[in-house]
């Protein structure tokens, strides 16, 4: 069995990365990190937002190419590819859009990261190639992981399209960025989470002001017994006039039972922006991502050494939070 150290979402935060890897005993070697009975997995969106996203690429790449850590593609490495993957239909266009309806916010979540990598340089490239190798989802010994759900059909089809260890290329890319298809789908849940369209009126804006009118559903709980409670809106949420959110009614329709995650295996994931304490997210379900872009919170680390069940003590955070214990 392997010892398994789960990482959350880094985003570009490269001083938090490296205090992590220091606390929990990853030591350089040949200007890689290294644990002697561990390995690191991280759960993608290891660039965008942060100020370090170069640095953070090199980190995790060089443990992953030296076999001392694991990685899974996250929503902000594909969207990395879509970017750069032009559009053959649309001379002069991409997959994912740079311009027009839509386009403003691409660039805007996307820039700190090409303008720090310097986009179209050797490097750029060098990311990008690398990103269309990762896997899609990890199925473990005894965990499994995947960016933001697991849900088994939409795995199937992304299988189906780019089979384990085939690279992404720009058919997958169109494709998966093609609103509608059913590749797009799949993609969105396993990369993005499940959404349900709200009602009129029950939009909100999102901490980075985006005014969002779908919520994530919370897939991983289901004993959740109203619609609203299995709908995940951050609690700094606000309307789109700026005030406090004051939540979705609880007639608002949710199927959870198509999503819901019910296997023995314990999944891990990041991407949902986590601020409270870390905790377990479900007896099966762990979520590693717990803001770790914002100032004062922390980027987190799981601690999985095998055995039945998941518990709030096996969490690690640099800065500080979690009592596991690190080697």
């Amino acid at each position: 069995m392997t010892a398994y150290d789960i990482i959350g979402d880094v985003h570009g935060s490269a001083d938090k990365l490296l205090g992590l890897l220091d606390l929990l005993g990853y030591r350089v070697r040949d200007g890689v990190h290294h644990h002697p009975e561990r390995t690191a997995v991280f759960v993608g969106d290891l660039i965008d937002r942060g100020p370090d996203q170069v640095e953070v690429v090199r980190t995790v790449r060089a443990m992953h190419e030296a076999g001392s850590a694991l990685v899974v593609l996250g929503n902000h490495e594909f969207n990395a590819l879509a970017w750069s993957t032009p559009d053959p239909a649309a001379p002069g266009e991409f997959a994912r859009t740079h311009g027009g309806p839509g386009g403003p916010g691409h660039s805007r979540q996307h820039r700190a990261y090409l303008d720090q990598v310097v986009e179209g340089s050797d490097l750029h490239r060098s990311h990008l190639a690398w990103f269309a190798t990762l896997p899609r989802w990890l199925d473990l010994d005894g965990l499994r992981v995947a960016h933001a759900c697991w849900h088994q059909p939409s795995l199937d089809v992304l299988d189906a399209w780019a089979p384990p260890g085939t690279p992404l290329d720009d058919r997958f890319v169109l494709e998966a960025s093609r609103k509608g298809s059913v590749l797009h789908q799949a993609v969105e849940v396993v990369l993005k989470g499940p959404e349900v369209r709200l009602p009129d009126g029950c939009a909100w804006r999102d901490p980075e002001g985006t005014l969002r009118r779908t919520a994530r559903l919370r897939w991983w709980d289901d004993l959740a017994p109203t619609a609203a409670e299995r709908l995940a809106i951050p609690d700094n949420a606000t309307t789109p006039d700026g005030d406090p959110y004051p939540g979705v009614p609880d007639d608002v329709t949710a199927d959870l039972d198509t999503y819901a995650y019910r296997d023995d295996v314990p999944v891990f994931f990041g991407h949902y922006w986590f601020t409270r304490a870390p905790a377990p997210a479900s007896p099966r379900a762990v979520c590693v991502d717990y803001s770790a872009v914002r100032p004062g919170h922390p980027l987190v680390a799981y601690r999985w050494d095998g055995g039945p069940g998941v518990s709030a003590d096996r969490f690690v955070g640099f800065p500080g939070t979690g009592s596991a214990p690190v080697s």
